[in-house]
């Protein structure tokens, strides 16, 4: 039974080993076959492999071969590539059995990797045969790991590179520096795509096109220059709010700076609108500015000496290093407070600052300073600008060049004019006869037309102005008008024009204003900025009231039309700059600017009653039955049997009687005598008065007249005196009616509260007022060189020499020398003094300060002299 067991297992187990020959692996008979090229056995042979096992590395070995034999005419390169990469994938995962069916087909792992290499070069050659974008675009595709792959791309990218070459278009550069950043050509097609790109976005050159260009492509290397060109735009016309967009916006520490500076010199600066970024640049600037500002403030004066200039403060220390071979004639003169100074240094001309940097070098004929830190330069007779800190405007090459706003330069070419912004950006090209400013409108003019634009306009629309006006005449700062031969045009600040069409006149005298139709006439209003829909057949003003007539019903209204009218009137007439007459039937009523009415009747004599410089104040004079009823706003005052009834001042009233004058309270109290032959409107409580032919004055503080018996008005000298005329002369009177100086001058001019300059018999004395002290005489003559409540101090010449007075300390210098001129300050005087000894061609010069102390002295010869002699 055991045996008949162990024979049965036998049988079984020979049964299995003839069904594994029958299904056994028949790669290498494949491989055999290939070899042979019998690529049919080869097939079938693995077919049947990989029925069997097809995760036995070597039946994909053994298909790559068949497909990549070359005279097999099934073959199939890239068959044969996905079959050699499907083996070597299955390499690692290969069993014992698979092993040793590789070991008995002579293939190693290195037979695979020969395999692959050996499919890969015929796949690259076959690109290389076709040689067209596509093929090498496939094999980098599909054969990924080849050797081969660098040459393929590196060929792919170079004919790449000649298409979009040939296309020319930004697009296209930058499609291939996205899709290809390890082209050996990508640096140069970066920069092509960074130039097409960067002229053709900005070349509009205009604002709104070079900002978005740096929002779509913020990394441009063009970045600078970008932000460059919307700098001169965005602050060319030295708005801050612009300024300040600029700088908080871009970041751009050297565009910032110069932000700053432009800022600054236009308008200041607010710390508080900077980004935080710029708060470093803003305090390195800031720093700079003061440190510059304090050399600013100094006046300087300049010093000769051995052939050079040297500039001094008025204290005597030498300023601004130096010395220099030559200096502006205009410095000759002392008092040199301008900003930037023209020296000559190393045999070049040169503007500096009072830092001593160099702003401009070069030959020049002069320069003007425009203000707002433009310079005009003037060299051969041509105008260029820079700023202060020597930045080019405008070259030189205009007729002239001047500043409008303190904000942008016209210049004038070809006997035409221009606009430009403080960046050289040219805002109007130099095709107009004029441009100038009226208020805050800006006016153009060509051929005797007139154009109005905004500053605005200019420099944000930059819109073609249009010339249709004979004449321009400004309002206010919100409005112009432009006339026409047959009409006229109201136009508002943002260039609307708000007059109806076809108006004939525009009235803006008073507070509403007025436009003439043929039909009529319309009232304006300026507060929500239209005219009336409905059109009045007439209309009275004044500068309280405005009376409307529609269809012959007159309403009144008060000057802003703001209150409720008063209507039903039948007649109206205004009188003077304040009150309406009205009448509704029989009843008249005068309405006075606080709304406060007086009855009166037709055909009385009504009056206004008024100063010469309008007040809040109101009067009315009427004549009632032969008395004079004076009211004041509304409210009776008093009423009187004069004729006439004129004003003097608040509460003061001049009264006529037949030709004589006097005058009355504001209860019509006579205050003054009724016996003058006239009486001016009084001036700081004080009238002029005239009796007989002589001059006196009436004060009306004091309730006290002056001495009459002059021969002219009296003329203030201060709060306390008069100037006044006697037969033999000028002499003054204290307006407590004492006379301080007798009328014995020829002339007496102001000097001190306590003295005068008096002149009589040729020449002047310095006199006291309240004794009869001369402090000095003998003065041929005077000029100021400080007139101020600090500071006070003449030139006299006496005898032909000249020294220095001053109010305080009298004669500082004596008059001993042949001239003096101040090189000082009005506030601080320096001064240069000097003596002539003409028999040797000798001059000696002595410098003095303020109170008269010598600083320092020189002699020169004639030639020498000429070199620091000031010719003013």
């Amino acid at each position: 039974m055991l045996y008949f067991l162990n024979k049965s297992k036998y049988i079984l187990l020979l049964l299995l080993c003839m069904a594994h020959v029958l299904l056994a692996d028949r790669s290498k008979q494949a491989l055999r076959a290939i070899e042979k090229e019998d690529y049919e056995k080869a097939k079938e042979y693995l077919i049947r492999s990989y029925d069997v096992d097809s995760l036995n590395p070597l039946v994909s070995y053994a298909y790559a071969k068949f497909y990549v034999a070359p005279s097999n005419e099934q073959g199939d390169l890239d068959t044969a590539h996905d079959y050699i990469l499907a083996g070597m994938n299955m390499l690692p995962d290969r069993t014992e059995d698979h092993s040793d069916e590789m070991d008995k087909s002579d293939v190693t792992e290195e037979s695979f990797s020969v395999l692959k290499m050996y499919i890969d070069s015929l796949a690259y050659q076959r690109a290389v045969a076709v040689d067209e974008i596509e093929a090498y675009a496939f094999f980098i595709n599909h054969y990924p790991n080849a050797e081969e792959l660098g040459l393929a791309k590196s060929r792919r990218n170079e004919l790449q590179f000649r298409v979009i070459v040939k296309e020319g278009t930004w697009e296209a550069y930058q499609d291939f520096v996205l899709r290809y950043p390890e082209a050996a050509q990508y640096a140069e097609a970066k920069e092509r795509f960074d130039r097409l790109v960067f002229e053709e976005k900005t070349r509009s050159n205009q604002l709104a096109d070079l900002e978005q260009f740096l929002v779509d492509f913020p990394d441009t290397p063009y970045r600078d220059e970008v932000e460059t060109m919307i700098y001169q735009k965005k602050v060319a016309g030295l708005l801050a709010e612009d300024i300040m967009d600029f700088v908080n916006h871009y970041q751009n520490p050297r565009l910032t700076q110069k932000a700053l500076g432009l800022l600054y010199h236009s308008g200041g600066i607010d710390a508080d609108q900077l980004a935080s970024f710029n708060r470093t640049v803003y305090h390195h600037f800031m720093d700079s500015v003061a440190a510059l500002e304090a050399l600013n403030a100094v006046v300087l004066y300049p010093f000769y000496k051995e052939g050079k200039y040297a500039f001094f403060d008025l204290e005597g220390s030498a300023f601004l290093g130096g010395p220099y071979e030559d200096i502006s004639f205009s410095y000759l003169c002392g008092g040199v407070e301008e900003e930037v100074l023209e020296v000559k240094q190393n045999g070049l001309y040169q503007l500096i600052n009072r830092a001593g940097t160099v702003i401009y070098e070069g030959a020049l004929d002069s320069y003007r300073d425009l203000g707002n830190g433009i310079l005009a330069v003037i060299k051969e007779g041509k105008e260029g600008a820079i700023t202060l800190t020597g930045d080019l405007i405008l070259p030189n090459v205009y007729e002239k060049i001047d500043v409008l706003d303190d904000r942008l330069i016209v210049f004038q070419q070809d006997g035409k004019k221009g606009l430009a912004g403080i960046t050289g950006q040219v805002f109007l090209e130099p095709a107009y006869d004029d441009i100038y400013l009226e208020g805050s409108f800006w006016v153009v003019e060509v051929d005797g037309v007139f154009g109005v634009t905004s500053l605005d306009e200019i420099l944000h629309d930059q819109r073609e102005i249009e010339l249709a006006y004979e004449e321009v005449e400004l309002i206010n700062e919100d409005y112009i008008v432009g006339y026409t031969a047959d009409h006229e045009f109201l136009i508002n600040g943002g260039l609307q024009v708000v007059s109806p069409e076809a108006t004939i006149s525009i009235n803006t005298l008073y507070e509403t204003w007025v436009f003439r139709v043929e039909a009529g006439y319309y009232v304006y209003d300026k507060k929500f900025g239209h005219y009336s829909e409905l059109i009045y057949d007439d209309i009275l003003q004044n500068y309280e009231w405005i009376g409307l007539n529609a269809k012959g019903a007159w309403s009144v209204h008060n000057k802003s039309m703001d209150d409720e009218p008063i209507l039903n009137i039948d007649s109206l007439k205004l009188i003077g700059d304040d009150i309406a007459i009205v009448f509704s039937g029989e009843r008249g009523t005068a309405i006075f600017p606080n709304k406060k009415v007086v009855e009166v009747e037709e055909g009385e004599y009504l009056q206004t009653v008024s100063s010469s410089r309008r007040t809040e104040v109101h009067y009315l004079v009427i004549r009632r039955d032969g008395i004079l009823y004076l009211y004041k706003d509304g409210v009776l005052q008093f009423r009187c049997d004069y004729d006439e009834i004129g004003f003097v001042a608040d509460g003061v009233f001049s009264v006529k009687e037949g030709n004589k004058y006097g005058a009355v309270d504001a209860k019509g109290k006579l205050i003054m005598k009724v016996n003058y032959d006239a009486i001016s409107e009084a001036k700081d409580g004080v009238s002029h008065v005239l009796l007989d032919g002589e001059f006196g004055a009436f004060d009306f503080n004091k309730r006290q007249l002056l001495t009459i018996g002059f021969q002219e008005k009296f003329r203030r000298y201060n709060e306390a005196l008069f100037v006044v005329k006697e037969e033999d002369g000028y002499g003054l009177l204290g307006i407590d009616n004492q006379q301080r100086i007798d009328g014995v001058y020829d002339q007496i001019e102001y000097w001190t509260d306590s003295a005068v300059l008096a002149h009589r018999n040729g020449q002047w004395e310095v006199r006291a007022i309240y004794s009869d002290e001369v402090y000095v005489s003998g003065i041929d003559g005077y000029q100021y060189f400080s007139d101020s409540s600090s500071v006070k101090t003449i030139e006299v010449r006496i005898d032909n020499k000249y020294g220095v007075y001053h109010a305080e300390r009298g004669l500082i210098i004596p008059a001993v020398f042949n001239d003096i001129y101040n090189v000082g300050s009005l506030q601080q005087n320096v001064y240069f003094a000097e003596r002539v000894f003409p028999e040797g061609d000798f001059y000696v010069v002595v410098y003095y300060d303020a109170t008269g102390n010598k600083i320092r002295s020189e002699a020169y010869r004639g030639n020498e002299y000429e070199l620091i002699v000031c010719d003013d």
